[in-house]
Order: structure tokens, then sequence, then C-alpha cells
């Protein structure tokens, strides 16, 4: 069994826990979905410490894991919307932090691997979540800074997460669907960064597989 699983790419678990984020959270019940937010976000950390994998960030990445773990859960059981912010805050510290590691990790692998084109996406789907978090600090701090909104600032959080991540998906893809729209002067300018991240992101990282793919070939051919 412990063997099988060593040959699951590390980049494999993550993905599926933010997929069941994106996907299966906001399709859930709203009594239940709070929990299965948080624990689908639980996932979200321990399948980074494990997509990480050894090296030098193991032990300062596993630090700040465990850190915004107890932050998450100390805001979730206490219920003290003051926490809110700091724990969403945080997170997006995390995020950063996970999304610079596995970007690293790609550019320097020299062939291109499963394990390669799952962390790709996995680092896509991160900076959109990291997204939805800034979304959702600004709309707690600055009620009203998105247009659209069935919920605004505080009065259903689990409602309010889903909606920023549907409108961080959104943008990242640049669909721009405009059913909810940024109206803030701090807004704006983040979502026009997302947006251009989402496109330069897909441009160069798919013109660095491909070449990396197309030089492997040569190798071998040769």
């Amino acid at each position: 069994m412990l063997t099988l699983l060593q040959r699951i790419p590390r980049n494999a678990f993550l993905l599926i826990a933010l997929l069941t984020l994106i996907v299966v959270s906001p399709a859930i019940a709203d009594d239940a979905s709070a929990w299965l937010f948080e624990l689908s976000f639980d996932a979200i950390l321990l399948a980074g410490v494990h997509s990480v994998g050894p090296g030098k960030h193991r032990w300062p990445f596993g630090v700040l894991t465990v850190f915004t773990l107890g932050v998450r859960w100390t805001e979730h059981l206490s219920g003290v919307d003051a926490l809110d912010v700091g724990a969403l805050f945080v997170t997006v510290i995390w995020l950063g932090y996970a999304v610079s590691i596995i970007i690293a990790h790609l550019f320097r692998h020299r062939d291109v691997t499963l394990n390669t084109l799952l962390g790709a996406m996995v680092a896509y789907l991160l900076v959109a979540v990291a997204f939805t978090l800034v979304f959702e600090i600004i709309e707690l701090q600055h009620p009203g800074s998105f247009s659209g909104l069935s919920v605004s600032g505080g009065t259903d959080r689990s409602e309010l997460g889903s909606a920023m991540m549907y409108f961080s998906l959104v943008c990242i893809t640049t669909m721009g669907f405009g059913d909810v729209v940024p109206v803030s002067n701090v807004a704006r300018p983040l979502v026009v960064l997302e947006g251009v991240f989402g496109q330069l992101y897909l441009a160069v990282m798919i013109a660095r597989l491909v070449g990396l793919h197309i030089t492997g070939s040569k190798n071998q051919e040769d």
C-alpha cells in the first residue's frame, strides 16, 4: 500500500483537494457547507506540505502550515468576527508561499512528467483561491465593493466564500460573465491583476512545457 501511494504524483493529492473545494463545497447544503469548506481547506494545507516534499522549504513551510491551521480553527470554533480577516490574511500568505515553491520547482524541471503537469494546474488554481480570499477580505472590510452579490459583508460567510470563489475563477479565466462586478477603487485593480496573471501564466507555462517536451523528444531521438 505504501509503495502504491509513493507512485502517485505529489501534486495529485493537492489537485484533488482543490477541486473538492471549488466544485463540491458550494454544492453542499448550507448547514454543512461551512464545515466542508473548512475541511477542504485543511486538506489543501496538508496536501500542500506533501507537494513541497523534502528540501530547504520543508520546515518553514510546515511551521507556517501548522500556524495557519491553528488560526483558522481558532476563528472557526470561537466564532469571533475579529479573527475572520486575520485567518484569511494568514491563509493568503500560505497560498502565496505554496505557489512560489511550486512554480520554482516547475522551472527547475528539465523534463515534462505527470507531476509537472499537475503542478502547473495546481499553481494556477492556488492563485485563484488566493484571490478568492483577498476579495473576501475586501468585501468584509468594505461592504459593497462588489455589486451583484446576493450577500454582503459578514451576513453569510459560506455564501460569500462561494460567490468570491466563483468570481475569482471567472476573472482568472477571463470569461467575464459580468454578473458580479468590482465597483470599489480597491477591488478593481486587483481584479485586473488576476486577469492579467491568468493570461500570462498560461502563455508562459504552456510555452515552457511545450519547449521542454520538444527538447526531450529530440534528445531521445539523438
